[in-house]
């Protein structure tokens, strides 16, 4: 199969202001279109007391554009059967259209109007406001949400940009004026290290003069400069407890720093992730915590791998009661696939699962888009997830163990639980 018809596989360009444009065949048979602005624009990058303001840039980016209005472009949406999607985490924010194929060029309008010529009306502002002083209610309130701000507070220190969740507070938020959402999107919202993924029909060279057609104006060119990721913090020994009553469950979590995405041992940590409480049922936090001991609502673990670097987390939901064997148990498991060979059946069961998942994933337009934008943004090999199978199938139980030991390690973690005492 040619890279052409491959929906594992990326081709790229570059323009001359710094614009990466990136094409990718959808999946054979599928008759939708995809495509992705992703920019320098994260929560990372918000200024000093305005926290909040890349989140709220980012979700107004389809309250209105151009000649539409948030009403107006809802409707031309739904009249095209298609849909407009933002996203926004510590390194970038970005822009996603999805509709049938055969409206690719008006999708790729409305893609670009969202990106370069938002509207930031100010009844909207004030709506995207109020939803972002819910989220940090539902921080606040949560025992899952809580938990994850606390143990990244204590894992990472100050101005390390994965320290904060991208809410901000209340007086940061209501802070954040039109003018500073679009001093931020001039900034940030940029051709240099932006790119543009499309996940459709037509060849690298069709794909790029639609671009060009449509993403022209950008009103900055230069990029931005990464905050800094160095540093570390000196988590507490013990589990931090947050009291949360009126709750019924508990919410255990623990966790660290880890590697970032184009680390050369992502494979193995990302194999040792799967066996310790990865997408399979037959993780071993699964099965231990919730399956053979019934102690737990829910068990898993998560490696965060980004461009800058990256966390881990452990976690698990169970009640006031067995919140002691919990965190033991999870605990155990962390430490042991560091420190333990994995056995080879074990091994083998789980990596040909994580092995399956990728055919699954690449069935649908949006499916492959996702791993488009995790080859195209890491600047990983066009042809990663087609050789993908065979890397993981290369690893060796001692090399899945030292992925272990560099990427999911309790040395420099913490371990926090919020809810109920009682």
């Amino acid at each position: 199969m040619s890279d052409r018809a491959d929906p594992l596989a990326i081709e790229r360009t570059v323009r001359s202001d710094g614009l990466e444009i990136v094409r990718q065949s959808s999946p054979p048979g599928t008759a939708s279109f995809s495509a992705t602005y992703l920019g320098p624009a994260g929560f990372a990058y918000d200024p000093s007391g305005r926290e909040g303001t890349a989140s709220v840039t980012s979700h107004l980016l389809t309250s209105g554009a151009g000649r539409w209005d948030r009403l107006a472009l809802a409707r031309e949406l739904d009249r095209l059967g298609a849909s407009l999607s933002t996203r926004c985490d510590p390194e970038s924010s970005g822009v996603t259209v999805w509709g049938p194929a055969s409206s690719s060029r008006r999708l790729m309008e409305l893609l670009a109007a969202s990106v370069l010529h938002p509207r930031f009306a100010a009844r909207d502002l004030e709506r995207v406001r109020r939803q972002l002083l819910e989220r940090q209610l539902q921080e606040e309130t949560q025992p899952d949400s809580r938990a994850e701000r606390v143990l990244f507070e204590t894992v990472f220190p100050v101005g390390h940009p994965y320290r904060l969740s991208g809410v901000g507070t209340r007086r940061s938020v209501q802070k954040i004026s039109r003018v500073d959402v679009v001093r931020f999107h001039r900034a940030q919202f940029t051709s240099a290290n932006g790119l543009v993924l499309v996940t459709g029909p037509g060849t690298l060279e069709a794909v790029a003069r639609e671009v060009r057609r449509v993403f022209s104006g950008f009103q900055t060119e230069a990029a931005p400069g990464a905050p800094p990721a160095k540093g570390s913090a000196s988590p507490p020994k013990r589990p931090m407890s947050i009291a949360m009553e009126g709750r019924s469950q508990v919410e255990v979590l623990v966790g660290g720093p880890s590697i970032a995405r184009a680390d050369p041992r992502f494979a193995a940590v990302h194999m040792a992730n799967e066996v310790l409480g990865g997408r399979s049922m037959l993780n071993r936090l699964f099965q231990r915590v919730r399956e053979t001991n019934g102690l737990a609502y829910h068990a898993s673990s998560e490696v965060e791998a980004m461009r800058w670097g990256g966390y881990w987390t452990a976690q698990a939901g169970t009640g006031p009661k067995r919140v002691a064997r919990v965190i033991e148990m999870v605990e155990q498991e962390v430490d042991r696939i560091s420190e333990e060979l994995i056995p080879a059946s074990e091994l083998d069961q789980i990596r040909e699962s994580a092995i399956g998942q990728i055919p699954l994933q690449v069935e649908t337009t949006s499916g492959a888009h996702e791993l488009g934008l995790d080859l195209a943004y890491h600047h990983l090999p066009g042809s990663f997830y087609r050789d993908w199978p065979g890397t993981l199938r290369a690893l060796t139980r001692a090399q899945v163990r030292r992925g272990a030991e560099s990427g999911i390690n309790r040395r420099g973690a913490v371990t926090v639980v919020a809810g109920p005492t009682h």
